[in-house]
């Protein structure tokens, strides 16, 4: 009795909590976003700008509520359809964490059941939300990994971006600078590569190369770890642990764009819609650059996989689907991809007069889309449970083996082991 009360006392918590977010009511289109800073001042400019034309002409109307990261937007979504889906909002922006959880669920309506015309959308952007189902959302943040790099630096020492760790190795004493005590005063680089970066340099290996079975989870709900029987994470390691040994890797999990900012490291891994923030961050300390992520070997040469995120619709209805084509369309792309530095995920920017002369006047922001058609479609993100958690395990298990000596052979036994039990966890849970 005292459980069922429990479990009647917390979904009345959810009903109050997401009351504010009940799905569509009229012609007014709630969506929840995770958008925050100047990313997320972008997105209130594109919204407001729907709801003074399109969504005036049609007589409907955005109310975008911010609730938090990427993460909180997920838990929220679920926790109000843990309580009744009529609390859902009618469209959730998430990234590609939340993608197995929606695969699975029956409470997702799909862009195809909506007639969404998915006609000027990016093949890759399509195909990095693929699933068994079918597509499960819209693109709309697209972004990509890239390697930032000071280019004052580099060009000070004649030096070009690596396209290898074995490169990155031979340079990275170049770009550091000690103190005459010996301090490190300029790293190499900085930061410690989770499951984001992993996807590039594990996922590009051998040409395509998956963490897990079903094709990363695309193609059904992964149930077997590939990346300890295949060599894949090994193989990182390997090349990794070479460049930090070389004294000039900066081993921080945050505050790495800080430290890039104020010159303290010539390198960082960064998504691509941290692009403008880190211009303007820099504000002319000196010139950035960006370039392709260094592959692991010579052999790696699948590229990257696209990030970011999209628009996951909960509502069947005519005004959604106009507004996730709105948010989709050439015009609200081009002002997206120009304030953010994600990429732009309609294809008819390609001939866009104004986005070519974008491009040309700020070369740092055409290199993802150079490296995406580089890019294998079929090297895509990895979609597993508790996906926060194993971020944080591949970076815990890269510093044992770094800053602590761990046998890597063991580092890759005990990774292995720590997805192989998300998966059966989530298997034995939510599946038959």
């Amino acid at each position: 009795m005292k459980k069922l009360i429990s479990i009647s006392l917390v979904a009345l918590a959810c009903l109050s909590l997401f009351a504010g977010g009940s799905s569509e009511s009229g012609n007014t289109v709630i969506i929840w976003h995770s958008n925050s800073g100047a990313i997320g001042t972008a997105f209130d400019d594109i919204v407001d700008r729907f709801n003074e034309t399109v969504g005036e002409e049609k007589g409907i109307e955005i109310e975008a509520i911010y609730q938090g990261s990427a993460n909180d937007v997920l838990t929220k979504v679920k926790a109000a359809a843990a309580a009744d889906t009529s609390t859902l909002p009618d469209i959730a922006q998430f990234d590609a964490t939340a993608a197995l959880d929606m695969m699975n669920s029956d409470y997702l309506v799909l862009p195809e059941e909506l007639g969404v015309d998915t006609s000027d959308i990016m093949p890759a952007a399509i195909e990095s939300l693929m699933s068994e189902r079918g597509l499960l959302a819209i693109p709309f943040n697209a972004s990509s990994l890239l390697l930032y790099y000071n280019k004052t630096l580099f060009d000070s020492l004649s030096l070009t971006p690596p396209e290898t760790l074995d490169e990155f190795t031979s340079i990275a004493p170049l770009l550091g600078e000690k103190d005459s005590s010996g301090n490190v005063t300029r790293y190499a680089f900085a930061g410690v590569p989770a499951t984001y970066e992993l996807g590039a340099f594990i996922g590009a290996q051998k040409g395509l190369s998956y963490f897990v079975d079903e094709a990363n989870g695309h193609t059904g709900t992964p149930r077997t770890v590939l990346f300890g029987k295949e060599g894949t994470f090994r193989n990182f390691l390997v090349h990794w642990k070479s460049l930090y040994d070389t004294g000039y890797v900066n081993n921080i999990t945050s505050g790495v764009s800080t430290e890039f900012a104020a010159g303290r490291t010539a390198t960082m891994l960064a998504s691509s819609s941290n692009l403008s923030t880190v211009l303007n961050t820099v504000a002319g300390r000196f010139e950035v650059g960006t370039a392709f992520v260094p592959k692991t070997d010579e052999e790696a040469t699948g590229g990257v996989n696209i990030g970011g995120g999209a628009l996951f619709s909960f509502t069947s209805s005519d005004a959604v689907k106009t507004v996730l084509e709105y948010l989709s369309s050439e015009d609200v792309q081009l002002e997206w991809a120009e304030k953010t530095g994600y990429m732009p995920v309609n294809t008819a920017l390609s001939d866009n007069p104004e986005y070519i002369a974008f491009l040309a006047d700020n070369p740092q922001f055409r290199v993802a889309m150079e490296q995406t058609e580089a890019s294998n479609p079929e090297v895509t993100g990895v979609w597993l449970p508790s996906a926060y958690q194993i971020y944080y395990s591949f970076q815990s298990e890269i510093r044992n083996v770094t800053e602590n000596g761990k046998d890597i052979d063991q580092a890759v036994s005990d990774m292995e082991a720590t997805v192989q039990k998300a998966l059966d966890d989530y298997a034995r849970q939510n599946l038959v």
